[in-house]
Parts: C-alpha cells; sequence; structure tokens
C-alpha cells in the first residue's frame, strides 16, 4: 500500500507494543496518524511472550483470546544453592502469548480507532524540515508534524534522526520448545532460573502447545548462550526435545542519554532503552512511554517545544524514577556470586513476593526503599569487598529495604 501525499499529525515507527499503543492513544485523542510497519503482519518477533499484569492494565483493549495461558504463580530457583520459592495470585501474574499474535492485534486495535496502517514499509532516511519530519520509506515519501521511534532496540530511526547509541545492549536466546505432552504438563509456572548464566537467569514460559524457554546474561561475552540453554534443558529434567528453534536477539539495559526528543523525534519503548534492568521486562514500559509520548503530543498542541518540555516531564514523573529503583535491585541480583546467595538465601521468598506485586502493579520500585541513603549503601554494599563492608553489616543495608 503506498504511502499518500498528505500531512499526518503524527508518523509511528514499528508496530509492536509501543508503536501501536502510542497510535492507538493518538487517535482517541482525534489525531491523524500513519504506523508504519518494516514486516508484513503477523510477523514473528523473538520474544517470551509472557504480558505481566501490570502491562495487561496499561491496555484499551482485551487481550484474553489471545492468551495461551494464565499463569497465577511463579516460580523463582537459585540452582547454584537448591533454593526455590513459589508466589501465587489470583489474578493472573503473566499471561503468556505469541508475540506475532499479540504485536498483530494491538496494530487491528490501532487500525479500528482510525490509525492507518501502513505495512511492509521500511524507513530508509528521515529529515526534520520546517516544522515536519520527512520520512523516505520503501513505499514512497511520508510527512508529518511529529515522528514516534518505536522501532526497537536496533534503534535504526534514533540514529538516522541523529542520536547515537548510548544505552548497553545485552544477549538473549529464546527456543521455542515441543516437548512430549506428559514434559509440557509439569510446567504450569512461570519459572525463572539464576544460576544458569553469569549475571544472568534462565525462563521457561508455558504455552498451549510448547514451552518458550530462554537465557539472557546482563554482561556481553560472559558465556555461550546455547551452551547454557543445554545445560538448562539438564536442569529442567528435559531430556527428550521434539522440536527447538532458537532465536538469538539483544535487549537494552538502561535508558539512553538523557535526551529522548530529537528535534520532531520522539523516542519511545526498546528504541529508548525502557527496558526493567531487574526483569529485563520491556513490554510494560513499551506501552507505558508509548501512551505518555501520545499524551504529549495531544496534549502541547503539537507544539515542539511544548512537546519536548511534556514528554519528559511525564517520563521523570512516571518512568524514569522506576527504572532507577529497579536498577538499583538488580546490582544485587545480578553482582557478585556470594552476596547474590546470601540474598536469596535470607530473602528469597520476600523478594519474590515483592516483585511478583511489582509486575502486578500492586506496588512501585520505589516503594521498596525506606530511605534515599539507600542508593549509597547499597552501591557501597556492591562493592564490599574493596570497600571493607563485613558480612555482618548487609543486614543493616538491606533493613532499608521494604521487602
Amino acid at each position: 500500500m503506498a504511502l499518500p501525499e498528505k500531512l499526518y499529525d503524527v508518523v509511528v515507527v514499528g508496530s509492536g507494543p509501543a508503536g501501536s499503543s502510542a497510535a492507538c492513544r493518538l487517535a482517541e485523542h482525534g489525531l491523524e496518524v500513519a504506523l508504519l510497519e518494516k514486516a508484513s503482519l503477523p510477523r514473528y518477533k523473538t520474544c517470551g511472550g509472557g504480558i505481566v499484569r501490570r502491562a495487561s492494565k496499561l491496555l484499551p483493549v482485551d487481550i484474553q483470546h489471545i492468551v495461551e495461558r494464565d499463569c497465577h504463580s511463579a516460580e523463582l530457583h537459585f540452582v547454584e544453592q537448591n533454593l526455590h520459592f513459589t508466589t501465587r495470585r489470583q489474578e493472573p501474574i503473566i499471561s503468556m502469548t505469541m508475540r506475532q499474535d499479540f504485536d498483530f492485534f494491538l496494530a487491528a486495535a490501532a487500525q479500528r480507532a482510525g490509525v492507518s496502517l501502513f505495512e511492509p514499509c521500511e524507513v530508509l532516511e528521515i529529515a526534520s524540515d520546517k516544522g515536519a519530519v520527512q520520512l523516505e520509506t520503501t513505499q514512497g515519501s511520508v510527512k508529518a508534524r511529529f515522528a514516534i521511534a518505536a522501532d526497537g532496540a536496533a534503534g535504526v530511526i534514533a540514529r538516522k534522526a541523529g542520536r547515537k547509541m548510548a544505552r548497553q545492549l545485552i544477549p538473549a536466546l529464546e527456543c521455542e520448545v515441543h516437548v512430549h505432552g506428559s514434559i509440557l504438563e509439569r510446567f504450569s509456572s512461570a519459572r525463572f532460573d539464576f544460576g544458569i548464566v553469569p549475571h544472568g537467569y534462565g525462563w521457561v514460559f508455558p504455552k498451549k502447545n510448547h514451552l518458550s524457554i530462554g537465557v539472557l546474561t546482563t554482561k556481553r561475552h560472559s558465556t555461550n548462550l546455547r551452551e547454557a540453554v543445554t545445560k538448562y534443558l539438564q536442569v529442567l529434567g528435559i531430556e527428550v526435545v521434539d522440536n527447538m528453534e532458537q532465536h538469538g536477539f539483544m535487549l537494552p539495559f538502561g535508558q539512553r542519554a538523557r535526551n529522548f526528543v530529537h528535534s520532531r523525534v520522539l523516542l519511545v519503548g526498546d528504541a529508548a532503552g525502557f527496558v526493567d534492568p531487574l526483569t529485563c521486562e520491556g513490554i510494560t514500559y513499551a506501552i507505558h512511554s508509548g501512551q505518555l509520548a501520545a499524551d504529549a503530543i495531544a496534549e502541547s498542541r503539537l507544539d515542539e517545544a511544548l512537546v519536548r518540555n511534556a514528554y519528559h516531564k511525564k517520563l521523570r514523573a512516571e518512568i524514569l524514577p522506576e527504572l532507577r529503583y529497579a536498577y538499583l535491585l538488580a546490582l544485587l541480583v545480578y553482582g557478585e556470586s556470594s552476596l547474590k546467595g546470601w540474598v536469596f538465601r535470607t530473602y528469597g521468598q520476600r523478594l519474590c513476593e515483592a516483585v511478583a506485586d511489582i509486575v502486578m502493579g500492586k506496588r512501585t520500585y520505589r516503594s521498596i526503599f525506606h530511605n534515599p541513603a539507600t542508593y549509597f549503601k547499597l552501591l557501597q554494599l556492591r562493592n564490599g569487598r574493596n570497600r571493607g563492608i563485613k558480612p555482618t553489616e548487609r543486614e543493616e543495608v538491606l533493613g532499608d529495604f521494604s521487602l
């Protein structure tokens, strides 16, 4: 479908959760929106496909009919010390989907809201000129007052708009594992295993007819992820696999430097680096940042300076503090092995319950910290060997947390 020669209010690049959520919210505000997707929909998306409760509550549509399995319980395992913790909730903690179904469903919802979807349509160049943004695509040229970059961790639009890559990307390997029914029946909870890979974790997401199993590490080059998957299957007791498809991908670990608006281009979701540093879950902040960007554009009546200020203000109020607090907890969970072991032995169940409440949307990371001075204590604790902190002082530091 060729792009029409017209001026849109906003062009959104990328039809994932961030882009479709932004486009849908913009249409609800009465703005004229073009949504560009480089692939033909539906398209496979490498992702575990777990939609946590706090993410689904942000959506204006019910996703239940594309959910393959609701997980009301989550398991946390620390393999090195044979520690196991389980938490349960009445509402699903995580709803399991296939990402191609989830993304296609959201893009269709945006279309129903009045958004013009163009796919396949890859952006080749982007430039700002005289109060507008001009995009050259494989389907022709399109112009808009603003553009929203929702094109994922690779950040193509951000780079072409003049922004440098300013956040760490970490590797993950996700596998669609088909097993015998008797093995599939053993897995009913969302499962997370620490000690499988250095500075990372493994996960098992049970779907309707197969398992999504993956591993990630927050330190690049720290391990061979394919070997880690083989080891993980042994830990899980999966000796026979009918079929397994492996897909590698990169996740942002830490957002871009301060400015999330360049000229008339707003960065959202993975393109901005808005991924939870503790859980490495990005769908929540993809949806949330997309909606905040849309609100900033609409409420500021397409004024460039006002849009920039409004979007940054919303991010500082609702997303950036949470990412900073989550990063502090990530220092414990992904840090030095003996410290991590002590944290799981001492606070494992409480940590499991607290994180479950957070991904359910019932608590925030901010609520875990009683005292701002905990920041500095935590950093000191992380580097305890060099700073002379004694093991007996750990209780005092962790006492500042409301786990």
